[in-house]
């Protein structure tokens, strides 16, 4: 099913930043000492990175980055393991025979979780939803938070939710003395956000949920200019409430999955 789209093009490449990086730093080592130098960067490369992946999986539990992490591990170690490279220890051909086994079974499990969307952060596809149905109409931008609204539920269902939204990057929670607070993040966004969650959060929409079961909305500048055109401020607050409000009731209904079906169903790329 097609929706016309209210966000501006998404055409940014962070999320091949680290690939360029790493074929750069072994085109230069390449060319300014040797190519299996440049072999063994691009290993040391895959290998750290692998830890950064590991780590994204620790703060989200999105097993696509656990996937990732292994993924980097494999690919490293089968780099440095080739044989034509002079390094002190010759593996074991059954050690090198694993390794390769465990490359291929990470890289389908990897391209399973890619072309199932659930690597995809969702932040793009959060904004649209919330902006369907919004006629442009200019009346304001206003940075501060709004009142949307109110839903029962209890402490841990409200900490379950949180989780849920983490571990499928739909929104990235800060956990505050009597309320939960979700910042949905864009592709694009999700490195400014792990490296500096403090700063992101002041320049990023978010929705707060309290213990009492009141629901904030607050709308940036920056994601409200994100938009094509101007819509309706009060409207586009009302209806980002409306929307975590409908995945909450979806969430204690123990019908979680159609959260993830609703977004998927935009039909975004799988790098937007």
């Amino acid at each position: 099913m097609y929706f016309p789209r209210k966000l501006k093009q998404d055409n940014s490449i962070t999320g091949l930043i680290p690939a360029l990086i790493c074929l750069l730093i072994g085109a230069v080592i390449w060319v300014l000492i040797g190519p299996e130098e440049a072999l063994i960067s691009v290993a040391a490369f895959y290998i750290l990175y692998a830890g950064f992946s590991f780590w994204i999986y620790l703060r989200t539990r999105n097993m696509s980055f656990l996937a990732a992490s292994l993924w980097q591990l494999c690919c490293g170690i089968f780099l440095v393991t080739r044989p034509e490279l002079p390094l002190f220890i010759v593996p074991d051909k059954k050690i090198s025979g694993m390794v390769v086994v465990l490359l291929l079974a990470a890289t389908v499990w990897l391209l399973y979780f890619l072309f199932t969307k659930r690597a995809k952060w969702k932040g793009r596809e959060v904004f649209e939803l919330a902006s369907m149905a919004i006629e442009p109409l200019p009346d304001g931008f206003t940075e501060r938070p709004r009142p949307a609204g109110s839903i029962s539920y209890t402490r841990d269902e409200l900490m379950g939710f949180a989780a849920f939204l983490s571990c499928n990057l739909v929104a990235m929670p800060y956990y505050e003395g009597n309320s939960v607070v979700l910042v949905p993040v864009k592709m694009g966004d999700e490195f400014s956000y792990l490296l500096n969650r403090e700063k992101f959060r002041q320049n990023r929409s978010w929705i707060a949920f309290d213990f009492h079961g009141n629901v904030t909305v607050n709308i940036s500048r920056k994601d409200y200019l994100d938009y094509k055109a101007e819509l309706s401020f009060d409207q586009l607050c009302v209806n980002f409430g409306k929307l975590f409000i409908q995945f909450m009731e979806y969430y204690r209904k123990g019908e979680a999955e159609r959260i993830l079906n609703k977004l998927n169903e935009l039909g975004l790329g799988l790098t937007s």
